[in-house]
């Protein structure tokens, strides 16, 4: 067949019929013109990449390049645990922490412990919601406080929360970082510390001004230096279980203040310290006691329970900031949910369960974290879009699902791409990257009003990472123009 084919060309291009021969010729620019549109030409032809997008109207692909080829796909991994969380814990979901007292209250003095029931919320004392300001909640526990007539405490802040292990798979120059923290059993202000720097001269050694909240009982070697650069390029380096931790890199010169962002090591102390500070400014004074006989669970009194945002306000946040720590705890949240214990694998085990017989889960993913910092995480473009496809043909929360993705050139981690005009409320997705990592995965609609998943991830190139993305974006682009 491909000789007869070869043959009709050449039949056609000596043909003497110079309106044939224009119009195949034609038809033959006009082939290869898609084609090379159809298919992702990198600036670097050592890369992988595993590109696919299914036309839902025309139950066809729109494009495939290397479709079962399985590549990191750094934060894509959100859109999976977020998705499966969606559907096995609801978009109502809270996380609870519940707030006890334990002992005897006598002439306004609590002769025994607060105790703090924590089932890793993320967003205790978040920054990225409104009511859970730090303050919001300490003001609510010194007003329980006050309608019971307790006035002083005697005794110790007790937090009861589970143990959890350092997932194995996570790099170490990431886990001293705010985006590479461990998740904690009990999650306080983000995990996040402020760290303040100050520069002088080129070449010289930067200071170290200040912490936020207190690095406590830990600490921080700053071998910071100046350049000349406008870029935050200094990392944290450090794990909880290690009390020295050290900051290298470079920041701009000549800033008498420079701010970076580390890990927090111990969430539990750092609310402790700041809730007792805030109840001593408030005239309830707390004197630690360690001697405080320990109260069994039967003996507590509730104060009250806190719940966390909605799991749909919690998604949204995690898929639109690209945030570790929340697409983490969702996937611990199905272990304990689902499994009863608090655990990676159990975690990841949920997720299996979940997807081995709606998609092709066994052949195109290999899970190891939920927010996709491990680089032993893979998927496939055609795994992703068999997800994205099951989210939209099936699931009863899709439209809580895609109000999680970012808008093309508007909006989260795709504000930055997609910027042609005519795409304008076209595109929503989510963006991944890491080291020598792109990707991007959502939805199209396009201009003749087909609407496409798609799913588009490049691996092991060493061209700059804004090459590739122009590369992706303009293929994108491309593709639902003119189509």
């Amino acid at each position: 067949m491909f000789l007869i084919y070869v043959r009709y060309c050449q039949l056609m291009l000596n043909t003497n019929d110079k309106q044939m021969k224009i119009v195949f010729i034609s038809l033959i620019l006009l082939f290869f013109y898609n084609h090379s549109h159809g298919q992702l030409d990198l600036p670097d032809i050592g890369a992988s990449v595993s590109a696919k997008a299914y036309l839902f109207e025309l139950n066809k692909d729109l494009f495939a390049q290397d479709e079962v080829l399985r590549l990191i796909p750094a934060s894509l991994t959100k859109v999976i645990t977020t998705a499966t969380a969606l559907e096995l814990l609801g978009p109502d979901y809270h996380f609870e922490t519940k707030f006890y007292y334990a002992g005897n209250i006598i002439n306004h003095k609590l002769i025994g412990n607060l105790v703090i029931e924590s089932y890793g919320d993320p967003t205790l004392g978040s920054g990225y919601f409104d009511q859970t300001d730090p303050d919001l909640l300490f003001h609510r526990i010194k007003e329980a406080f006050v309608d019971l007539g307790i006035a002083s405490v005697e005794g110790d802040i007790v937090i009861v929360a589970d143990k959890i292990n350092y997932p194995a798979p996570r790099l170490w120059e990431d886990m001293g970082n705010y985006y590479g923290g461990s998740p904690k059993g009990f999650n306080w202000r983000d995990n996040t510390i402020i760290v303040t720097l100050q520069s002088g001269e080129v070449g010289t050694p930067c200071s170290l001004i200040s912490t936020e909240p207190d690095f406590d009982s830990y600490q921080l070697d700053c071998r910071v230096v100046a350049a000349d650069h406008n870029n935050d390029s200094a990392y944290v380096f450090g794990i909880s279980e290690v009390q020295q931790w050290w900051i290298e890199g470079s920041i701009p010169a000549r800033r008498s203040s420079f701010n970076i962002k580390a890990a927090m090591p111990d969430p539990e102390t750092v609310f402790k310290n700041s809730l007792k500070a805030f109840l001593k400014n408030q005239g309830v004074s707390f004197k630690s006691r360690n001697t405080v006989k320990q109260i069994s669970p039967s003996d507590q009194r509730l104060l009250f329970t806190h719940r966390s945002p909605s799991l749909a306000e919690i998604i949204k946040v995690t898929n639109h900031k690209s945030n570790n720590l929340f697409a983490d705890q969702l996937l611990l949240a199905l272990a304990r949910e689902k499994r009863g214990k608090v655990n990676w694998d159990n975690g990841n085990a949920v997720v299996y369960e979940f997807w081995h017989d709606k998609i092709d889960f066994d052949k195109e993913f290999r899970l190891r974290d939920g927010s996709g910092l491990s680089p032993k995480n893979l998927v496939s473009a055609k795994g992703m879009v068999q997800l994205l496809t099951w989210m939209k043909e099936n699931s009863y929360y899709f439209e809580t699902f895609t109000l999680s993705l970012a808008k093309g050139g508007e909006s989260g981690t795709l504000k930055s791409v997609f910027k042609h005009p005519d795409l304008k409320d076209r595109i929503i997705g989510k963006s991944g990257s890491m080291e020598g990592v792109l990707g991007y995965c959502g939805y199209f609609q396009t201009a003749s009003g087909k609407n496409a998943a798609f799913c588009i991830i490049a691996n092991n190139y060493l061209a700059p990472t804004k090459q590739i993305r122009t590369a992706m974006d303009k293929m994108i682009t491309w593709q639902v123009l003119h189509n």
